[in-house]
């Protein structure tokens, strides 16, 4: 086709872009020129096209539906772009919309504009014009309009609808079909032609929810893979059922990909496309999109991400300091690396070659995962030490590379006197002073002559010392890179003299200072000095003597009766129990008791398995057990035994109390005999049956054995109670720390008065009537004794029966001042029985018993006011209840795990500190 000016035109507009915003084109132009046509069956026609640029046809079948349409361009010289569709042989099939567009119009998927022809193709043997079969699914928008289209291929012919209802009645054209809303179901087309009834196939109307907008969200689940992995990818569309979703991807166009479709209707609706490219290759890396589209209406979005898929995995370094680094002496400083890797890597860190310990406190490493392949290692110093110089390494591998990076790090230390001592040279007079120093970088050494010792302690009688001037000589001698020795030699010293030595770093300067006496005077002060010192050791001796006299612990019953209560409600008179009568009815005879092993012994005594023959007419031969003194035991100590046997006359027999069950006080030690516990004490207990408790309880998991000290944690990782019981840690409101303000007993007087004192008697022994104390009330409470291990019903047991052994004792107006699970004794029947062990307990070496004075209180099951103000009330053994109740549910663990009873301790105890609920306790405990 030769070049005219319409041509020039197009390239013009061609050129300029593909929107032609700058050359607006006239719709083509199409022959013959009318809306719609009506061709005989089995007859050909054709269309022609002309156009400004190069044009094509839009038809109702392909070229490959129906090979009896033929297009072909044909030439003009007009300058104008023809195309000419033919059709031989028509049929019912052709009818339909012809369209005639620029191709340059379809760069995007839009509707096509065009100039457009419709043709009728009148077949009576066929009505409608036929379908594919998803012709025949119509789906509808909520209440939106749709269209039925069942098109006639006779424009003359009536056409009927039919709904499940009978006749439907809707606009209706032969080019499209019904137009209007139609309710869920299937629907038929009835047309009639020369006499002969037709009838399409059901149109089934579908209602499908879609919004306005498209909620698209795509995810990889990496976008970095190593060749021979699988490459998947996923988008899912929300809210809306009416989706058309279109995947572009570089392995499209090989056929290279898998996708699937995954519906979800509950709780809301859900489509999750899913692209899978299997066994992944270098080609594969790119854009990958997902495109959606409403089915119903002009509505799109579009997600993308970018896959790289590399050979074989990979590692990259970039460290965050120099291949030498210095840090101050106690700084606190972070080395931070970065790393690019993939697959995972594995991040170690060395120190002169060796793995760096985890548990650290002073250095620590973490690694923190940025993104999907980026990393960052810290080497942390918490307070950097001289040893921590060295040579530091990360090393990062994963399964196809490792890569490394060392760096030096020194630690500067300011200067140091380690040593400043004289070498006298015998009767010649000379002397030599050594100074030795240590600090990084290495330290000067200067030294400063003070030749008036009286003057001496103002700066300006101190004058530098020249080095080697007559008769003195100086040097210096580096013995490693961080410490050097000076030495300044005197040839002959006549007059005492002072000598200072300084050490300078660029961190600091440290000086000493010695006297050097002439030959002369050294003999006299040697013999003044020894005499001093002898007679100095002499009277250290003796304070020492005395201190440890004096400190030296004395047994004492930690049980106390209370008398009275000051005015004030503060102050509280307890009864001296050695006041208190002993009945002689309780006397044993010493040939009817046989002794045993012994249970526990400690500092003062000691609690022995015993045999009594005839202490109880129902028990001939009896199971006891027999506290004693040590033969050593001071005549104090004896007394605070006998002081025990009184109160426990006074206060009578309960089922969950060790109970007295007589005694030897004549000719003889003195012997109190009580009842065996045949399970010890409660915490011993609770150890030995930990893990059965936890195979009950397999949810539990092993944390507690930070309770025991195994594995403490940083304080500050640890969380704390309210009084609120919330499960979240924090500190107690404890504002007036400073001057803490206990509630005074007079207070109380409503809710707690103290009975009288006055002496209890029973028959002897207790036991003759614990069948029969609290039958009813305890007879489900306790555990059988030959249940396996040890259950939560038993736990609950314990701290019930405690309770109600603690709530005798305050009935008896009595204290217990020590109540712990190590106090705590377990019978058969697995009956709970509060006791003193203190005497058979070694609580100068108990880390449980902390020293205060010539006594050793167990602090961490003491309340407050017992700590700072010595101040027992029944209320203070409650506090200690509290403290038990964890141990049992922490299944014998320490309380305050971790803590040293310390300055620190005592001030977070006021501040409030409180311990979180143990594991195994339930919220209402």
């Amino acid at each position: 086709m030769g070049t005219s000016h319409w041509a020039l035109l197009v390239l013009g507009c061609l050129v300029t872009g593909p929107s032609l915003i700058l050359c607006q084109l006239s719709l083509p132009s199409i022959l013959p020129s009318e809306n719609e046509r009506v061709v005989q069956l089995n007859s050909s026609f054709s269309l022609r096209c002309f156009g400004e640029s190069e044009v094509s046809w839009q038809y109702p079948m392909s070229e490959e539906e129906n090979p009896n349409v033929e297009i072909r361009d044909e030439e003009n010289n007009s300058g104008l772009f023809v195309t000419v569709l033919e059709v031989v042989s028509a049929s019912a099939a052709h009818t339909g919309l012809y369209t005639c567009y620029y191709n340059h119009t379809q760069l995007e998927e839009s509707e096509i504009e065009g100039r457009r022809i419709y043709i009728y193709v009148p077949d009576p043997d066929v009505a409608f014009v036929p379908l594919g079969m998803t012709d025949y699914l119509v789906i509808v928008e909520d209440d939106d309009s749709a269209i039925i289209p069942c098109r006639t291929t006779d424009p003359e012919t009536p056409v009927t609808l039919l709904g499940s209802d009978g006749v439907v009645h809707a606009s209706y054209d032969s080019r499209q079909g019904f137009n209007g809303t139609f309710t869920v179901g299937p629907y038929i087309c009835e047309a009639t032609v020369r006499g002969k009834k037709f009838q399409t196939i059901p149109f089934n109307v579908y209602a499908l929810k879609a919004t306005s907008e498209l909620d698209l969200e795509m995810e990889a689940l990496k976008t970095v893979y190593k060749a021979g992995e699988s490459i998947v990818i996923t988008c899912a569309v929300f809210n809306n059922e009416v989706v058309d979703l279109q995947w572009t991807y570089p392995g499209q166009v090989k056929g290279k990909g898998i996708t699937m479709l995954e519906e979800t209707k509950v709780p809301s609706i859900k489509l999750v496309y899913t692209l899978m490219v299997p066994e992944a290759t270098v080609k594969d890396s790119g854009d990958y999109e997902c495109a959606a589209r409403q089915a119903t209406k002009e509505v799109k979005e579009m997600k993308k991400v970018t896959i790289s898929v590399h050979e074989k995995g990979f590692i990259e370094i970039k460290p965050n300091f120099s291949p030498l680094e210095a840090v101050n002496l106690h700084e606190v400083k972070h080395f931070v690396v970065d790393v690019q890797a993939y697959p995972p890597p594995r991040i170690a860190w060395l120190k002169d070659n060796l793995t760096l310990i985890e548990n650290l406190t002073e250095i620590t490493t973490d690694i923190e995962k940025i993104q999907e392949i980026r990393y960052r290692s810290k080497l942390k110093l918490i307070r950097a030490k001289e040893e921590d110089s060295g040579h530091y390494t990360i090393v990062v591998q994963n399964e196809d590379d490792v890569k490394s990076y060392t760096f030096q790090l020194l630690t500067q230390v300011p200067s140091s006197i380690l040593d400043l001592v004289d070498d006298h040279h015998g009767s010649n007079g000379g002397q030599t002073v050594r100074c030795t120093a240590e600090g990084t970088p290495l330290p000067d050494i200067e030294w400063m002559i003070c030749k008036d010792i009286k003057k001496c302690n103002n700066e300006t009688s101190w004058t530098i010392l020249a080095n080697n001037v007559s008769n003195i000589i100086t040097e210096v001698h580096p013995r490693d890179r961080s410490m050097v020795e000076g030495q300044v030699t005197f040839a002959k010293v006549e007059e005492t003299i002072a000598v200072r030595c300084l050490a300078k770093n660029l961190l600091g300067v440290e000086s000493r200072e010695l006297k050097l006496v002439a030959p002369t005077l050294r003999s006299e002060l040697t013999v003044a000095a020894a005499v001093l010192v002898l007679l100095v050791i002499v009277i250290i001796s003796l304070i020492v003597l005395v201190v440890i006299w004096k400190q030296k612990p004395r047994y004492e019953i930690r049980w106390r009766v209370i008398e009275s209560i000051s005015p004030d409600g503060h102050e509280y008179i307890y009864v001296d129990p050695m006041q208190l009568p002993y009945d002689s009815r309780w006397e044993f005879p010493r040939d009817g008791l046989v002794l045993g092993r012994i249970l526990g012994s400690g500092a003062f005594g000691k609690v022995v398995e015993g045999t009594a023959y005839g202490l109880s007419r129902s028990q001939p031969v009896m199971k006891v057990a027999v506290k004693m003194l040590k033969p050593t035991a001071r005549s104090s100590e004896k007394q605070a035994l006998m002081s025990e046997l009184k109160i426990m006359t006074h206060l009578g027999p309960h089922l969950n109390i060790v109970n007295l069950l007589g005694a030897c006080t004549k000719s003889g030690p003195i012997y109190i005999i009580t009842e065996y516990c045949f399970y010890g004490d409660l915490v011993n207990y609770l150890h030995k049956n930990r893990d059965s408790f936890l195979s009950r309880h397999p949810e539990k998991p092993k944390k507690e054995l930070d309770i025991f000290g195994l594995n403490p944690a940083d304080e500050s990782t640890r969380s704390y109670v309210i009084l609120s019981f919330e499960n979240n840690g924090d500190y107690m409101d404890m504002k007036q720390a400073d001057t803490t303000q206990y509630v005074p007993m007079l207070e109380r007087k409503e809710v707690s008065k103290y009975s009288d004192i006055q002496r209890v008697l029973y028959d002897r022994p207790a036991s003759y009537k614990k069948k029969s104390m609290l039958d009813s009330e305890v007879k489900n409470l306790l555990s059988d004794d030959n249940s396996e291990g040890l259950t939560l019903l038993d736990l609950l047991s314990f701290t019930y029966q405690v309770a109600r052994g603690m709530e005798f004792l305050a009935s008896k107006n009595c204290v217990h001042r020590d109540l712990a699970a190590r106090n705590v004794l377990l019978a058969q029947g697995k009956i709970v029985k509060i006791c003193d062990f203190g005497l058979a307990r070694d609580i100068m070496h108990d880390s449980n018993y902390v020293s205060k004075g010539s006594t050793f209180l167990p602090v961490k099951w003491m309340a407050p006011e017992s700590i700072f103000d010595n101040l027992y009330t029944t209320l203070s053994d409650v506090w200690s209840y509290g403290i038990l109740l964890w141990e049992i549910f922490s299944l014998g663990g320490t309380p305050y795990p971790g803590m040293m009873v310390d300055s620190t301790f005592y001030n977070k105890i006021k501040s409030g500190y409180r311990m979180a609920k143990p594991d195994h306790a339930t919220s209402e405990v």
